[in-house]
């Protein structure tokens, strides 16, 4: 990492700024969870089972928090500690950042995002390619209003096909971000991950049909797999 770009991402006035929304955001949340608590109370839900739902909720949110972590820990030697802390906490996703950021990365000459070693302009650059890139999704209420409408109608009067459209759509999306990696056959570490995280989410997908609380961490878990599996073969080729 360059002197001047490592300035920029681990500097106080970058914590500054990235705090400040993330603060900003908590207070949201908190104001929307004060209002939730007091709706809940007028309604008629008693205290000990708002207490309940709270502990669960909780609960429920640490595994699929870890993907984000490990992403975090992945984004950090090349993004610096606290636009990752920023992106990851508030309005983006792993799958999202590391995507966008290797995009802007590989436009400006370079080979992954992993290298961490660019000039201050490639990193703004990185900035704002992840920061456009997920503004336009915030702005798809105003944009796709229309599909919006379309799709309700379609869903009134057939809603499995509506089910249907959404789902295709999904798999499309999906299959777009995994095609490149799925045809490359040279890269084994890529292939071999994505048959580990694939083969770990039918597995607990079967499995919650005895419990059912492993469909709520099927997603998560299979990533984790994934990740750890790609740690683990790249190591072991390495050696090789």
């Amino acid at each position: 990492m360059s002197e001047i770009y490592s300035f920029i991402s681990n500097s106080v006035p970058m914590a500054v700024l990235c705090g400040i929304v993330i603060i900003f955001v908590m207070v949201q949340s908190a104001l929307f969870f004060r209002a939730a608590w007091r709706r809940s109370e007028e309604i008629g839900i008693s205290k000990a089972d708002r207490k309940k739902i709270v502990k669960s909720s909780a609960l429920f949110s640490i595994v699929p928090s870890l993907p984000i972590i490990i992403s975090y820990v992945i984004l950090m030697p090349a993004l610096g500690r606290f636009f990752p802390w920023l992106r990851l906490s508030v309005i983006g996703s792993a799958t999202y950042e590391t995507m966008a950021a290797n995009m802007a990365v590989t436009a400006a000459g370079y080979d992954s995002i992993s290298g961490g070693d660019f000039p201050a302009e490639t990193y703004v650059m990185i900035m704002w390619a992840v920061t456009l890139g997920i503004m336009l999704s915030s702005l798809a209420v105003l944009i796709l209003k229309k599909y919006d409408k379309k799709m309700q109608t379609i869903s009134a009067g057939n809603k499995a096909l509506g089910t249907m459209i959404t789902s295709v759509m999904f798999l499309g999306m999906m299959a777009t971000f995994s095609a490149p990696y799925i045809v490359d056959y040279k890269n084994v570490v890529a292939i071999l991950t994505i048959l580990i995280s694939a083969g770990t989410m039918f597995l607990l997908e079967y499995l919650s049909g005895k419990w059912k609380t492993l469909k709520e961490f099927s997603f998560a878990v299979s990533m984790i797999a994934g990740m750890a599996g790609a740690c683990v073969i790249s190591n072991v080729m390495g050696g090789i």
